[in-house]
């Protein structure tokens, strides 16, 4: 399967997605992402044209987590515990990974997978 060419534009996290673009990307209806932001794990930043819109940070973790929510029939609510929780250990594998940073080289933990 090919990528669509706009998937591309996503990557950069700088830039901003509207929610029908949101919508289109992660496999989740707009309605559905509106819930998640009532549920306060999905933020969004100023509107677009009329239009919530966020960064395009959360499309890698809404893909995730629609992926997931396909695979294990779960519902949108526990897709919102789900996505607070990838959410919370990106977070907290990038504090580990600049504070390993600090470490002189020799003292650095070898993860094998870094």
């Amino acid at each position: 399967m090919i990528p669509e060419q706009t998937d591309w534009r996503w990557l950069d996290t700088r830039e901003t997605i509207t929610s029908a673009e949101l919508s289109d990307c992660c496999g989740m209806s707009e309605a559905e992402l509106d819930e998640l932001v009532d549920y306060c794990v999905l933020e969004p930043v100023a509107p677009i044209n009329q239009q919530r819109a966020f960064s395009a940070h959360w499309v890698v973790p809404l893909r995730h987590a629609s992926k997931m929510r396909a695979d294990f029939d779960l519902d949108i609510f526990t897709v919102a515990i789900l996505l607070g929780n990838l959410t919370r250990i990106d977070v907290l594998e990038r504090q580990v990974h600049s504070l390993q940073a600090l470490l002189p080289p020799e003292m650095r933990p070898n993860m094998g997978f870094q």
